[in-house]
């Protein structure tokens, strides 16, 4: 993937990770990792694991997971769903037409200049020049070219999907930068009056979820100038 789109995962201690998975509101599915969490991360700590990015080395494929449990003596589900949890730091690029709101010409165009998803659009829209220059070649609508630029931006933070992408573009709260300065309790009223509002989703989501979004933000790289 292409540079400065994720969150460093070398700043993102293990202690830091412990914390936020006994503060989260986990679904049962990932309740798991809060079972016996100190004995736990004491013996991924043992095994030299400081980071999350070391945990993203180890833990690379399900094989390397399931020799790691082995080794290790933790338990293979406990590590497995670990792995889809770390895994989840590093958001696969969205494909443009899952915006919400995006007309069917612009990503015709988009596609056939082959930007088909965020990645792809991540690398050539980092600049106020560089947008222009994409919608003078595909002959785009430049304010079209600014919102899924925005949507991109936004759909770099764990969590944070192409439908809320665009609830929180429609917030005003609309680039990584305005994220991580945002109040979670005035936000989280924001959202939930725009959802109201238009239907967007039918998903249920509290203010600790929009709070957990602005802490991730504020690790996301700053890589795109408006």
């Amino acid at each position: 993937m292409v540079d400065n789109y994720y969150i460093d995962l070398e700043i993102y201690s293990l202690a830091r990770f412990k914390q936020e998975l006994i503060k989260s509101e986990l679904l049962p599915s990932r309740r798991i990792l809060k079972e016996q969490i100190d004995n736990r991360f004491k013996i991924l700590e043992q095994n030299g694991i400081e980071n999350l990015q070391d945990l993203v080395n180890l833990l690379r494929t399900p094989k390397k997971a399931k020799e790691f449990a082995e080794r290790s003596g933790l338990p293979q589900d406990y590590i497995l769903i670990l792995r889809r949890e770390v895994n989840s730091y590093l958001p696969k690029p969205v494909p443009l037409e899952k915006f919400p709101g995006i007309e069917k010409n612009t990503l015709n165009k988009l596609n056939s200049n082959g930007i088909k998803n965020t990645g792809h659009l991540f690398k050539i829209i980092k600049t106020h020049e560089d947008r222009a220059k994409l919608a003078a070649e595909t002959k785009t609508n430049p304010e079209e070219i600014v919102e899924l630029t925005k949507l991109t931006d936004l759909s770099r933070v764990k969590w944070i999907g192409p439908v809320f992408a665009r609830m929180f573009l429609d917030s005003g709260t609309d680039t990584v930068e305005k994220l991580s300065k945002a109040d979670a309790k005035t936000l989280y009223r924001k959202l939930i009056e725009i959802n109201e509002e238009k239907g967007y989703t039918k998903g249920r989501f509290i203010e600790s979820d929009v709070e957990l979004c602005i802490k991730v933000s504020k690790m996301v790289p700053r890589a795109i100038n408006y």
